[in-house]
This record gives structure tokens, sequence and C-alpha cells, in this order.
């Protein structure tokens, strides 16, 4: 009788069942469910100012969050030179142990988030995609993956249609 609100961010299942449990007590709801933000790079872009955005829109907690970006629309006029930059700004992301004052990107969450990422990327790879830097597990103990850039990747690639939660900035 005490709660007024529910807010909740996940995925679309568990939010339905949370959306019909809220209708008996006639709840005000806030869902945020099974995110799969694009991030668009029009023709008329700053693209420097584009990368900059896209960094910590894609990569802030490991791209482990529900509202990273996991998807890049980059027009044709801008895609080689918005690629470039992203990738030099990837290669800048130093990854490591997140008490380590110099690492900008940790682990993952646990042994399943790398695999559900290497699935995704294996996938693009399998259909077309290039991996422009990253890609993998480094070599050290640990729940790691390279921050990863892809291009031209394919619509039917999973990685476009899944949410990635892990440190992958696809480009189409």
């Amino acid at each position: 009788p005490r709660l007024r609100k529910l807010t909740f961010t996940g995925s679309t299942e568990v939010g339905r069942a949370l959306l019909r449990q809220a209708a008996d007590g006639v709840l005000r709801t806030s869902m945020e469910l099974g995110g799969n933000a694009p991030f668009l790079v029009l023709g008329d872009a700053d693209v420097d100012a584009a990368v900059a955005g896209a960094m910590p829109a894609k990569f802030r907690n490991n791209g482990e969050a529900c509202t990273a970006v996991n998807r890049f629309y980059v027009h044709r006029d801008r895609v080689d030179e918005f690629t470039s930059k992203l990738v030099a700004a990837v290669e800048g992301l130093v990854v490591g142990d997140g008490m380590v004052e110099t690492t900008t990107l940790g682990p993952l969450i646990d042994d399943a988030a790398v695999a559900k990422v290497t699935r995704l990327v294996d996938d693009a790879v399998a259909k077309g995609a290039r991996v422009l830097t990253g890609g993998g597990a480094p070599e050290r103990p640990g729940h790691f993956y390279r921050p990863t850039v892809l291009a031209d990747v394919p619509r039917d690639a999973d990685v476009l249609r899944e949410e990635i939660f892990g440190p992958v900035a696809p480009i189409v």
C-alpha cells in the first residue's frame, strides 16, 4: 500500500511481468526495456564531436549499461573519417585492473558475459564484418574483452539485433 511507483531497467520479459503486477495496484511505472540504442552520424556531422560523444556512450562501464550505445549508423560520406577516428580513440583505452589509475576499461561481469560478446563478434565476422581493432579476450586472468570496432557489419548480424553489454562498436 505504500508503493506509488515502480521503475525498472532490464529485459522486456521481466518488464512485462512487473507491469502485470503493477496493474493490480494501479502503480505508475517507468520502464527502460530491452535497450539496443543506436548512435547516428549524419552527413553534416562534426566527426570529432561525434567520436568524443561516442566514446563514453559506448565504453562507459565497459558497455555494460542498459543505456549504452549498441550500434553505429554512419552516413556514407562520414564513415571512413568517423571509423578511423573511433579506432584511434578505442586504441587509446587501457584494459586492466580497475584499481590501477591508468586503467580505462576493466573486466566484464563474468565468463558468461565474455562468452556472449565473443559469440556476437564471431557471428558478425562470419557474416562478413571486419575487426578493425580489438576482438577477443586478452591473454590474462579475469573476465576481460578487448575494446573492439567492427566495420562492414551486415544487417543480419546478431550484434545489431541483440544488446551487446560489452565493449564492441559495430559500424554500419
